[in-house]
């Protein structure tokens, strides 16, 4: 299956090709119900650089965040602890646990949290509603300067706006009892204006996998002669039970099913608010942006990967986190005549305060009993940023240098310091990052790339000292690649490396991260995306990549050495009488090559497959989803860590969460 992506890549990139001087023929006698805004495209930077668009997002199921994630060339989403948790992300050769080294943003809006009790740069994207997905912005490596904190390996933006203008109603169930409804609306007159909401509901496919969440999204876009104004806002609540993980030799003894649980009173609950207002200027050569925007979110997590290892009720840890986050931005692109040379220059500047609450204390496995509390804190993270490109383009080439830099301040008070009484403490600390580019035409479609730049993450506010110098975690990071774009073939190949001096490891199994000196990331990347001949789109990737810990000369563990994904789908619209009926049918294919884990041990590859089908008549679509088609029994995360679960052996030993059985699900839906 592995070497089946690579050839279908090729076949419909030189079918395509071919036919690359054609003129599509239109249909007067076709008219379809589907409208879309057309935009310009800005000229991507890198050859890493991409837009996934809706057609691509569309060939196959996109449940939820997961699948959306998976959207990202390189990139693997595992939801390992229940459908409300954040993602654990791979990418790059990093091991982003639940975002630390994966930017997320939508529409402007930040998701990673920071310092959060759980893990760093928790991101939570479970409130986005798919179909409220326009297009995926993709930006991999840190050698932009509007890269922001936790753009180590890269950063992904979600831009929203429904398909086409109406009403659109739809309702669907499907294995385990999942049941949805959504509800959107698209006024015809205002561009990616749209309102939507989601309430979805499961059992789950084994034991202590229930979860239910409800999600509103909206945004306003309002369009002045100068002046664009735009307004995004949004609600999401959701709960979740966990089944904790299962250790290898319980289910090989037949103690344990394969999809069944380890530990009781697992899951959370999450509730998220944002609202983000901003607007654009465009005036002669020069065009502003200015955005505000505010964000709550309150978290609780109980999870127990040990079992009874320290204690014998139980080594259940619970988690409860409450944040505000408010901050805001302004960006300034001009073009400058000097000399005759035509020049691009970007200056932005940004401001972000996190007030947080957070707690953490063990609760007895059987009942849920809390125990004493170990983590009371309360604290504020602000950082203030400033960043700079200027680009000159003579001839083919184009030059880029830019540069960031960042100032942290936190000021915490941790309620449980000096045996009780509290204590305070304050740090602050600058970051500053290089940005360079060069880029080269190769002829009429062709382009080469060399790129550099100093990426960031900050560090966790618990764990900084009165009057300490915050150290940032830096990242150093180059790309060289070479991009093809037409009309109906856009394909790239780039090779990537990232040295990080000062690198942190996140143990799974207690939760905490622990120091581990330098360590070097490198690999390769190809992708490609044609369309052939109308309705019909092939997209895929393949990322390789390699991550060594230098001072041990050993591998770093989790990190995903091989990824593949293809997604193939084809939709057109006909005339059958007086209807208008358009069929869709597409195919997913990931491939995921074995991880190392911790004691020279490797996880198990995992090959899916999804499919997708459907119709439309006129104003009414029926769906039908199918994901895991080939029903693996395939292990979603794999780790290794001493438990104690019964009688076995407290040496460390092999873990892992069971991945979804096949699973289909239909919907029916109308439009307006």
């Amino acid at each position: 299956m592995s070497r089946l992506l690579p050839c279908l890549l090729c076949v419909c990139a030189l079918h395509a090709f071919a036919h690359e001087g054609e003129e599509e023929q239109a249909d007067a006698g076709v008219v379809t119900l589907r409208q879309t805004t057309v935009r310009s495209k800005r000229a991507p930077r890198s050859a890493t650089e991409i837009e996934v668009p809706r057609d691509v997002l569309e060939a196959t199921p996109r449940s939820g965040a997961t699948d959306l994630l998976r959207a990202v060339p390189g990139l693997v989403a595992t939801q390992h602890s229940g459908e409300g948790k954040a993602q654990q992300l791979l990418l790059r050769g990093f091991d982003a646990v639940h975002g630390q080294d994966v930017e997320l943003n939508v529409a402007g809006l930040p998701v990673n949290q920071v310092s959060h009790i759980h893990a760093l740069g928790y991101a939570d994207l479970n409130w986005l509603v798919p179909e409220a997905v326009r297009e995926v912005k993709v930006t991999e490596g840190s050698a932009r300067a509007w890269q922001g904190d936790f753009a180590v390996a890269g950063t992904v933006r979600y831009e929203l706006g429904l398909e086409e203008p109406g009403v659109q109603l739809s309702a669907g169930y499907g294995s385990f009892n999942r049941f949805r409804l959504f509800a959107g609306f698209r006024p015809a007159d205002l561009g990616d204006s749209f309102a939507a909401v989601e309430y979805v509901q499961g059992d789950g496919f084994g034991p202590q996998r229930a979860f239910g969440r409800v999600s509103a999204l909206g945004q306003l876009v309002y369009k002045l002669d100068h002046v664009t104004l735009r307004a995004v806002g949004g609600s999401y609540g959701a709960r979740f039970d966990s089944p904790g993980v299962m250790r290898e030799d319980q289910y090989r003894a037949g103690e344990k099913g394969f999809f069944d649980a380890n530990g009781a009173q697992q899951g959370g609950a999450v509730q998220r608010h944002q609202l983000l207002l901003g607007a654009d200027y465009n005036a002669g050569e020069g065009r502003t942006t200015v955005e505000v925007f505010g964000v709550f979110n309150e978290n609780r997590l109980r999870n127990n990967f040990t079992g009874a290892l320290v204690d014998a009720q139980g080594d259940g840890l619970e988690q409860y986190q409450r944040s505000f986050t408010f901050g805001g931005r302004a960006v300034h692109h001009r073009h400058l005549h000097l000399g005759g040379e035509v020049l691009s220059l970007e200056l932005g500047v940004s401001g972000r305060g996190d007030g947080i609450t957070q707690s953490q204390r063990g609760y007895v496995d059987a009942d849920g009993t809390p125990r004493a509390t170990e983590v009371d804190a309360e604290f504020t993270q602000t950082m203030g940023s400033a960043w700079g490109e200027l680009a000159w383009a003579p001839g083919g080439w184009r030059f880029m240098l830019g540069g960031r830099a960042d100032v942290l301040h936190v000021n915490l008070r941790d309620n449980l310091a000096f045996n009780g009484q509290g204590g305070t403490r304050a740090s602050l600390g600058p970051h500053f990052g290089l940005k360079a580019g060069i880029e080269r035409e190769l002829g009429e479609h062709f382009r080469a790339f060399l790129s550099y730049g100093d990426g960031f993450r900050t560090p966790q506010a618990r764990q900084l000292s009165d009057g300490e110098r915050a150290p940032f975690v830096d990242v150093h990071g180059g790309e060289l690649g070479l991009r093809f774009d037409s009309r109906l073939v856009s394909a790239s190949a780039a090779g990537f490396t990232s040295y990080v001096a000062n690198d942190f490891f996140f143990d799974h199994s207690v939760g905490t991260t622990s120091f581990v000196g330098k360590t070097l990331r490198g690999g390769g990347q190809a992708m490609l995306t044609a369309r052939p001949v109308e309705g019909f789109v092939i997209s895929g990737n393949v990322t390789v990549a390699h991550a060594q810990l230098l001072e041990k000369n050993a591998l770093l563990p989790y990190f995903a050495p091989v990824v593949g994904r293809l997604d193939t789908g084809w939709s057109r619209p006909f005339d059958v009488g007086t209807f208008v009926v358009t069929p869709r049918v597409g195919l997913g294919v990931t491939v995921i090559g074995p991880r190392p884990l911790p004691y020279d041990e490797f996880s198990r590859e995992v090959v899916l497959v999804d499919a997708r089908a459907g119709v439309r008549v006129g104003r009414v679509e029926l769906t039908l989803d199918l994901q895991n088609l080939l029903d693996s029994s395939w292990r979603d995360g794999e780790y290794v860590f001493a438990s104690n679960w019964g009688n076995q052996s407290r040496l460390p030993a092999r873990h892992f969460t069971a991945g979804a059985p096949r699973t289909f699900f239909l919907n029916l839906e109308i439009h307006l």
